[in-house]
Order: structure tokens, then C-alpha cells, then sequence
């Protein structure tokens, strides 16, 4: 008789996990709890789930899987449980109370940077260091209220798009100042801060400004070369700018590009043949030299192209037009030609749907433009008029 075959391991099980229609979990078998979130997107993040003695859930995002290593996880996965088992909601405060802001700043950069992409670490640290800590720096972890977060985020009215994005990362230091005993559970001070209505940014270039922009790089193509490859390749992708200048040669398999990382995940770009041809045409900085578009050194790709598109949207007319409305437009653009709101997000490496929706009005103008013209044909041969052009006459007669 045959032995049963045991169970692969959770190694094993999470390498050979897939992305499918919907979000699925691989579980550990060495602590319980501890598992992997797969997204349809091809996004797999570290999780934990534990029920307390009290009968409470409590979860929490341990991290990118591509990003932790198994063992890495497993040790997070210990300490967390460690905090959350170690402090009985019936405490009447914090573990370490008197934590000052600061140090707790320093100490939350250097445990949670992991969790980030090396963009979005940036911008955080950015978003600690020039808004929270002018504001809370001499403020206490767990003296924090909701009065002063609410305070906080009033002032910053006149600055509506920094303040929106600062409050999330704000929220994450205070539930892991709970997780690491500076605060106690459930007293989060940005739970209820409603953010900022954001009128939303939708400009698209009609087709008399892609001939204005077009000339111009047209005419700076000997003097910056590598700068008008940039502009057009995210025309023709719908790239984000970050995906475009920090390309390299590696990722360019035929007619795709493979993004290893995007602010989605891993993703594929197809490449038309005018946006291949635009490839083709870049030279080569050395067999050493792994990027299309070098920096200074070309150790590393260039970091933006501001100062050159400043430059260039001013003497092509646009002067409101920034670089990621070629994104725009490059949707925009697919919506009116109707392609689907599913594809197009798969095109723009969209981890949902909805964030594609903004397009939508674009693709029923289309259909509406489109009924227009079947209803004008209708109506030009119901009034007898053009059955010559539209070879209605000879239809009619059979």
C-alpha cells in the first residue's frame, strides 16, 4: 500500500502560489496565523492573523513577500504576537510611556523601511521630516490626541494634497507606536480624520497640441536625444515617468518591456512598433552601462527630466501640461478609441479597475459620437438625401 504523500512545505507552497480571479491565502504550518496574501495583480504580502484570549481578531501586514525573506517574516511574525500578547487590553497605558516624537520617528524609519519601495521610503521620510515633526516634534508618542492630529491636519488646509498624503503615514506610526508599546491598543488619534476633497487633475493633449509638442521635439532631437526619447516613449506607453528614465536594457524582450517593479508589482509593457522603433533609435552607452538613459555617472539611470520639459512644454504652447499627462493623454486616447476599462488598466498597470473609471465619460463620448454618426446616416437616407453616395437607390430597389 502506498504511503500518503505529505504536505509540501510553506516554502514551497508559497513559490508555486499563482495569481487568480480572486485574492487567495497560503498559510504557514510553523506559526500559526502567519500567511500570504496572493492578489489577482501578482502582489503577495505577509500577513498575520491572531484571536486574542479575549476573543478579539487582531491582524496585521507584516510586508511585501518579494521584498521579506521567509525567515524575515517569521521573526516579525514572532515579535508582533509577542506585543500583542504581552499587553493585556486592561492596562491603563503604555508599555514605555514618555517616548518622545522624534526618537520614535528615527526608530519607525529604521523597523518599518522594508515594508516600502525605495520611492515611496523617500517621500515618506520627506513627509517626517518636513510635516509631522515641525508639528508633533515635541510631543510625546503616546501623548498624541485626536484634538492635535485634527489641529494638524486644519492647518495644513492651504496644502491639501500634502496633508493627504501625510495623514496615512501618520496613522502607520501610530498603530505600530500600539504594536511596540509606546501607545495603548485601539487609541489610533487619525481614525475619523476625513481627508481633503481633491478636485481630480484630467488633462489630456488634443491632437493639435501633440503636433505643437511633436515639433519641438522634432527639432531637439540632435541636441537632446535621450531627453526627446523620454517624452516620446511616455506618449506612446502610458508609462509613469519612473518606469520610463530608470529602464534598462535587460527588461526589453522584443516587443514588451518587464517591468521587475512598478507601483503595482511586476508588469509587462507592450510596445507598438512606433514606440519600438523610438528604442531602436536609442544608442548604447557601453556593454557596461545598463541603462537606456544614463545619469551622471552612468552607474545610475537619470533621475528626472524637469528643467528640459519645462523648457520644452514652454515653446510648444502647453504650458499647463505636466509629464504624467501624457499618461493621461495616452488613456484618454484608448478610451475614445473603445478599448474596454478592463484593458486599458492592464495597458496602464492599474492594480483595480476603478482606478481606470476616470476614463470612462471618455469611452461613452465615443459611443455617443459613434451613435450620432449611425443616426445621422439613418436619417440622411430616410429623407432621400445622399442614396447615391451611400448606394442607397440601388439597396432600395433590390
Amino acid at each position: 500500500m502506498a504511503e500518503p504523500r505529505s504536505r509540501p512545505s510553506f516554502a514551497r507552497r508559497l513559490a508555486a502560489a499563482r495569481p487568480r480571479e480572486k485574492r487567495y491565502s497560503v498559510w504557514d504550518d510553523t506559526i500559526s496565523g502567519l500567511g500570504v496574501y496572493v492578489y489577482p495583480n501578482g502582489t503577495r504580502t505577509f500577513c498575520l492573523r491572531r484571536v486574542l484570549p479575549n476573543g478579539r481578531v487582531r491582524s496585521a501586514t507584516l510586508g511585501s513577500a518579494n521584498a521579506m525573506s521567509l525567515p524575515e517574516a517569521r521573526n516579525e511574525a514572532r515579535r508582533v504576537l509577542a506585543s500583542l500578547l504581552d499587553t493585556p487590553e486592561t492596562v491603563s497605558g503604555p508599555r514605555y510611556p514618555g517616548h518622545p516624537m522624534a526618537a520614535f520617528a528615527e526608530e519607525f524609519l529604521e523597523r518599518h523601511a522594508r515594508h516600502w519601495k525605495p520611492s515611496t521610503l523617500a517621500s515618506n521620510r520627506r513627509f517626517i521630516r518636513d510635516v509631522l515633526l515641525p508639528a508633533f516634534r515635541h510631543m510625546t508618542v503616546d501623548a498624541i490626541a485626536v484634538e492635535h492630529v485634527q489641529d494638524w491636519f486644519a492647518s495644513m488646509a492651504h496644502r491639501p494634497g500634502t496633508a493627504n498624503r501625510t495623514m496615512p503615514v501618520l496613522s502607520v506610526m501610530m498603530r505600530m507606536a500600539e504594536l511596540w508599546g509606546y501607545r495603548v491598543h485601539n487609541t489610533n488619534p487619525c481614525k475619523g480624520t476625513r481627508r481633503y476633497r481633491m478636485a481630480p487633475k484630467e488633462r489630456y493633449l488634443t491632437p493639435e497640441e501633440l503636433a505643437r509638442l511633436n515639433a519641438v521635439l522634432t527639432r531637439d532631437e540632435f541636441w537632446c536625444p535621450h531627453i526627446v526619447a523620454v517624452i516620446r516613449l511616455l506618449l506612446l506607453t502610458g508609462c509613469r515617468v519612473g518606469e520610463i528614465v530608470s529602464l534598462e536594457w535587460d527588461w526589453i524582450k522584443g516587443k514588451r518591456i518587464l517591468l521587475p517593479d512598478s507601483k503595482s508589482g511586476p508588469r509587462t509593457v507592450w510596445l507598438s512598433s512606433a514606440a519600438r522603433t523610438v528604442i531602436d533609435a536609442i544608442p548604447r552607452y557601453g556593454e557596461d552601462c545598463p541603462y537606456l538613459f544614463p545619469g551622471r555617472p552612468p552607474t545610475r539611470p537619470i533621475r528626472n527630466i524637469d528643467v528640459q520639459w519645462g523648457r520644452i512644454r514652454r515653446e510648444a504652447g502647453l504650458f499647463d501640461v505636466r509629464l504624467h499627462d501624457c499618461r493621461h493623454s495616452w488613456a484618454s486616447v484608448a478610451a475614445m478609441n473603445g478599448v474596454d476599462m478592463v484593458t486599458i488598466a492592464k495597458l496602464l498597470g492599474h492594480a483595480l479597475v476603478e482606478t481606470t473609471e476616470r476614463y470612462a465619460h471618455l469611452s461613452e463620448q465615443s459611443v455617443a459620437e459613434a451613435a450620432d454618426r449611425v443616426s445621422g446616416r439613418i436619417q440622411a437616407a430616410l429623407a432621400g438625401s445622399g442614396r447615391e453616395r451611400e448606394g442607397g437607390a440601388g439597396h432600395a430597389d433590390g
